[in-house]
């Protein structure tokens, strides 16, 4: 009995040992993917030309020194479409490069689609000025008010419900995917350009259908049917990143989104974002914080398991300036660890909550997103773990040799430095080697289905 018991607690906590993910992303060897890396970047919502601060050299920092091999790239409907029919050419060249940049490098990128309080003809970021309505109408909520409260506004929430009430303005919607199906034909071939995030930060406008679950079971739920079939007519081979409601999902109040289908088998990826109450525009951590997380947690498991998908954490963060700043996101990571998912910071913009200070050296945030984590696994993964104080890394899985590539684990330069210990235990017949250039460690096992355990420290 009191095993039975202990077995309930640990499936109920997310905790149990050889737990395997439903659907884990995947490369083209077939090892499973895990990606950390930042959002590139904020900054851009409203800079001239709508592009990230970064220069190549920048990115080459994230790659050679960081360890982090991904990058959640923001671009934007009214800076593809910002005349009606019209795509600006200008700005997806310069997409295209600074993508590039990454995937040049090895590192992979997600495109999202992002957008804040509907629209720059609104007052914010995301759909073109022509697709806004009632741009007219005075505000109404404070500027200081917190930023997303803007979604009260009532030209905003007007907006909102005329893009999502398809039968009233059906071109809103098709120009919207018509502005994906550029950006996936510019971005196909690229082999690390590795999916497409829909949509960023889904809002209904009418708060009591959104809070209710109307919103994501008939107006998101009815456009993700529309957009995702679009997309894969044009391009079968990369995932799609798909977001619940953000209003009270980040908070940690359960998403009403039904299961989102594709064409596709196993290549959507669950992607919602974590922003706890009042400690996201400025509170500190407290106690009560940490059982908000810990319920927010319990419900993204529940929603990843009926989605039938992996889970990227697409936006977490918090200013360093706050009390137990990093006691919070520490339990966001080993979070992350426990559940093999992916995350992208928000975000790589300096200064405020960024890594970087504003002369671009690691500010009290980046040592806590330094982490050794596996990026590529040749095999069943069963568990990783990171103990950022001692900075030990322990990793198990279950070695596939019909896999001919090795598993590599990311062992970042800044924070580990040049060299490092490891230990590889399981196999009789395996080369571990490591890559500086790449900032990795490489394992390659010859001995099917052994189990591997792993440990790097300093």
């Amino acid at each position: 009995m009191k095993k039975i018991v202990a077995v309930w607690i640990a499936t109920v906590l997310g905790v149990v040992a050889d737990a395997q993910v439903v659907a884990p992303i995947r490369d083209a060897y077939g090892r499973t993917v895990i990606l950390h890396g930042l959002n590139t970047a904020g900054g851009a919502k409203n800079s001239p030309g709508h592009q990230p601060w970064i220069q190549e050299k920048d990115v080459e920092r994230e790659h050679r020194d960081l360890g982090w091999n991904a990058v959640r790239y923001l671009v934007f409907w009214g800076a593809i479409e910002p005349k009606k029919d019209s795509f600006d050419e200008a700005y997806l060249a310069k997409v295209r490069e600074r993508v590039k940049w990454y995937t040049d490098r090895g590192m992979y990128v997600i495109i999202d689609m992002h957008q804040d309080v509907y629209g720059y003809g609104v007052g914010d970021n995301g759909a073109p000025e022509w697709a806004a309505t009632y741009t007219r109408i005075k505000n109404l909520i404070p500027d200081k008010w917190p930023w997303w409260m803007q979604n009260m506004e009532p030209k905003v929430i007007h907006s909102f419900v005329t893009f999502w009430k398809y039968k009233k303005r059906k071109e809103l919607q098709d120009h919207y995917i018509r502005s994906w199906l550029r950006v996936v034909d510019l971005l196909r071939d690229d082999p690390y350009v590795i999916g497409y995030d829909l949509m960023n930060e889904p809002h209904g406008g009418k708060v009591i259908k959104t809070l209710a679950g109307g919103f994501e079971r008939q107006w998101l739920t009815a456009m993700y049917k529309r957009l995702i079939p679009a997309i894969r007519r044009e391009d079968t081979m990369r995932y799609i990143f798909f977001e619940p409601r953000s209003f009270g999902t980040n908070f940690g109040m359960p998403s009403h989104l039904p299961k989102v289908n594709d064409t596709i088998v196993h290549k959507m990826v669950y992607a919602p974002h974590c922003y706890m109450k009042f400690v996201d525009i400025g509170g500190d951590y407290k106690p009560k914080d940490k059982k908000s997380l810990a319920k927010w947690f319990r419900r993204r498991d529940r929603e990843t398991q009926m989605q039938q998908s992996s889970l990227l954490l697409g936006e977490f963060g918090l200013s360093s300036q706050k009390k137990d700043f990093d006691k919070y996101t520490q339990d966001i990571l080993a979070g992350m660890d426990q559940r093999q998912a992916s995350w992208t910071y928000w975000s790589g913009d300096p200064g405020g909550w960024g890594p970087l200070n504003r002369d671009l050296t690691p500010s009290p945030m980046m040592w806590q997103l330094l982490r050794v984590f596996p990026t590529a696994v040749a095999g069943q993964l069963v568990s990783f773990h990171f103990d950022p104080a001692a900075k030990i890394f322990e990793m198990e899985y279950i070695s596939d040799d019909s896999i001919k590539a090795p598993t590599l684990i990311s062992v970042p330069r800044l924070s580990m430095g040049d060299t490092y210990h490891w230990t590889v235990s399981g196999a009789e017949h395996y080369i571990a080697s490591r890559d500086a250039a790449n900032n990795n460690l490489q394992i390659m096992v010859s001995d099917p289905h052994a189990r591997i355990r792993v440990t790097i420290r300093p």
